[in-house]
This record gives C-alpha cells, sequence and structure tokens, in this order.
C-alpha cells in the first residue's frame, strides 16, 4: 500500500487527501521477516529459561479499574472503548471460528491494542498480562490496525463547504488572520534501525525515523496526514512527494477555494495556499516580527496536537522491537485516526503536556529559491495585516 492511500482515487481525487501514507504494502519478505522476529523473541525466552507468570483473566482486573484509572492505563475514556469495542465486534475484523485454537474477543483484542499503543511494553510481557501467546498479540494488532484504517476516509478528511467557513473563522479568531484553512507541520517517528536502507532513515539529529506530516483545523483535528517517508528527508521534500502538494498544484480551487491557504513554518515552500513566516535575517521590521508572531501563535495548534498524540498514545514516541516500516507506518496512522475519533467524542486529552521535540524547523533556502516566481501570497496577506496609509 502506497501509504499516500494505496485506494483507488481515479473517481475523487480528495479520496487520496484522506490519511495518506507513503510506505509500500506489507509484502511476503515482511511477513518471513515479522515471523524471524517472533521467533528470535520464542527461542530467546527458551534460552533464559525464565518462568513465564502469566495473568489469568486480565479483563476482570481491567473491569475493576475505575474510570480514571481506566484513561490512565490505557489513554481512553471507558466509554469510548466500548463504543469501539461494539463497532468491533461487528465489523468481521474478529473471527468467528476457531479452528481448535482458543478465540480471542473482540473485547480483549481491543483491550491488547489499546495496551499496545498507549504503552511501550514488549511483546513478551503483553503476552503474559492477556495470557495469549506472542504470536497472538501480533496477529490481534494487525487485525485491529487493518480495521481502523478502513476508518480513515470518514474520519480523516478534508473540510468541505460550510466546514471551511467554520474552520476559517475559528482560526480568524485567535489572531485575526482570515481564510486559513489548516496549519501543516511534520514530525519524526523515531525507529530501530532497519534492516535495509538504513541510511536513509537517519535523520539530522542522528537518529532513525519516518516522517509524519499532517494538516490541522482549529480544534486540533486531523485533516489530512501523509507518513512514512524517511527521515532522512527535509520537510519541502516530504511536503514535494505527497498528494496534498499534487493535488493542490493541479487544481488549487478544488482544495483552497476563494484566497483560503494554509501556515507553515519556515522549511515550507511560499505557494498561493501556502504562507511561511519571514526569513529572520536580522533585519525584519517591527510589522514583519508581528506578523511572525501572530502567524507562530496560529500555527502553534499543529505543534501541540503532535503533543498530545504522542503524549496520549506513547508508542508513537519510539517503537522498539520493530523494524517493519508499514506496521510502523500503519499502527502510526491508526493513532492519528483514534485521535480525531476521540475528540468527536468529546474525549479530549487530559494527561501532562508532552512537547515533541522532533519538529522539523529548518530553513530550505533552495527549495524556496525554486519557486520564487509564485505569487507571493505572503506580501498579500502581510498587507492585508498591515495595510499601507
Amino acid at each position: 500500500m502506497e501509504t499516500v492511500n494505496n485506494e483507488s482515487s481515479s473517481s475523487d481525487e480528495l479520496s487520496i487527501l484522506n490519511s495518506s501514507t507513503s510506505s509500500s504494502s506489507t509484502s511476503s519478505n515482511n511477513e518471513e521477516e515479522n515471523e524471524d522476529v517472533l521467533l528470535f523473541l520464542l527461542l530467546n525466552n527458551l534460552m533464559n529459561g525464565r518462568k513465564r507468570h502469566r495473568v489469568e483473566d486480565y479483563l476482570r482486573v481491567v473491569d475493576s479499574w475505575t474510570d480514571q484509572e481506566f484513561k490512565e492505563h490505557l489513554r481512553l475514556n471507558r466509554r469510548t472503548a466500548l463504543i469501539l469495542i461494539e463497532e468491533l465486534k461487528v465489523s468481521h475484523y474478529i473471527p468467528s471460528h476457531s479452528f481448535g485454537v482458543k478465540l480471542i474477543s473482540a473485547k480483549l483484542s481491543f483491550l491488547i491494542f489499546l495496551w499496545y499503543i498507549a504503552n511501550t511494553e514488549p511483546l513478551r510481557t503483553m503476552s503474559d498480562r492477556f495470557n495469549v501467546s506472542i504470536s497472538s498479540v501480533f496477529r490481534v494488532l494487525r487485525r485491529i490496525i487493518a480495521w481502523f484504517l478502513t476508518k480513515k476516509d470518514i474520519i480523516i478528511k478534508w473540510p468541505q463547504e460550510n466546514e471551511i467557513i467554520m474552520v476559517c473563522e475559528k482560526f480568524n479568531r485567535k489572531q485575526g488572520i482570515r481564510n486559513i484553512l489548516g496549519a501543516i507541520d511534520s514530525t519524526h517517528i523515531q525507529i530501530l534501525k532497519p534492516s535495509s536502507n538504513a541510511r536513509n532513515y537517519c535523520n539530522r539529529k542522528k537518529f532513525f525515523s519516518i516522517n509524519l506530516q499532517a494538516v490541522v483545523d482549529a480544534d486540533m483535528l486531523f485533516t489530512n496526514i501523509y507518513c512514512g517517508e524517511p527521515g532522512s528527508l527535509h520537510d519541502a521534500r516530504v511536503f514535494r512527494r505527497s498528494s496534498l502538494y499534487e493535488t493542490a498544484s493541479m487544481d488549487k480551487e478544488m482544495l483552497f477555494p476563494g484566497q483560503t491557504f494554509l501556515l507553515g513554518d519556515s522549511a515550507y515552500l511560499c505557494l498561493q495556499w501556502l504562507v511561511p513566516p519571514f526569513r529572520d535575517n536580522g533585519h525584519l521590521s517591527p510589522q514583519q516580527r508581528e506578523f511572525n508572531f501572530m502567524h507562530s501563535s496560529t500555527r502553534i495548534v499543529v505543534e501541540r496536537l503532535f503533543g498530545q498524540l504522542k503524549g496520549r498514545f506513547r508508542r508513537i514516541k519510539f517503537f522498539t522491537e520493530y523494524r517493519d516500516i508499514s506496521f510502523i507506518t500503519n499502527t502510526v496512522v491508526a493513532a492519528c485516526i483514534l485521535h480525531n475519533y476521540c475528540i468527536g467524542k468529546n474525549d479530549l486529552y487530559d494527561f501532562s503536556e508532552y512537547v515533541d521535540d522532533f519538529i522539523n524547523i529548518e530553513n530550505n533556502n533552495e527549495e524556496l529559491n525554486n519557486f520564487n516566481q509564485e505569487l507571493d501570497r505572503r506580501m498579500q496577506l502581510f498587507n492585508e495585516i498591515f495595510p499601507i496609509n
């Protein structure tokens, strides 16, 4: 799957914008690699000779938690989790036959997924906690993630018609800048060193990662995501490879009707529909500095959202044990979908504030110079805010 949405989009170009990701579908080689990883974990446990301490009926433990304890452990309200469990039961993603193997219920499957994404516990101890095999834990995770991916075009969607007006009005209330349709930025998702093409995934901070690019509205909802590009790529390069850039370049009015546009940091191009701040070369006028302050204060929603995503779903901060890029990418996309779902159910973020240190803020002079013939939307906006008397 090109996690830039693998599904056919010839009938509706907007469908390629809803939760797009950038990695290819899991091949037979990846399947074999996953089996090798699981076999290694199992053999390692046998060789260590450690006695397994499995928990009997952990569901009873979960049911005994207070609502506050439930959210502290699983990062969702109990009510939100129960709604999703009921949806999962009728989704056909939970097998109805056992073939002689103990069935894992929808409730247990979903709780395994929540525990996985909310914590950084390895598969082995998760296996003991939920009293299922390591291979079953991994199968459950893949199953629930695949189920979440079927929801992406419904839950992560680009504003349409009256929604556009509402989004622009909410952004306008922040610092008085009109026609903002979203804020765009990227963050790095830290991973282990990949087994192949590792150099491509080593970013400028010298750790291995994949990129998550997102457009966010004023309510801190994802309206577009693009995930899975190697961490060595600059934000502007990732942006130009995304379906968002491709679609808007072909038909701006389709995504940005009227004078609507995105706000991006200094890493992004200055386009008709994307406005970065003025680059601070030490000679900015007072009005330009004020413009940059208004710009930054409005754009901060995307940085806060990345912090909430990694603060709520702690697995997203750093993937251990797993080197399958497709699996990691799909897990991140599932987390983005679940974030939007929680906001829609008024399941708000009430954990300690997490500051995302993996946002790329460097300039990209070469990329910017390549686009100096574009209409300077930034100066138009600046002159609207600070008109010349």
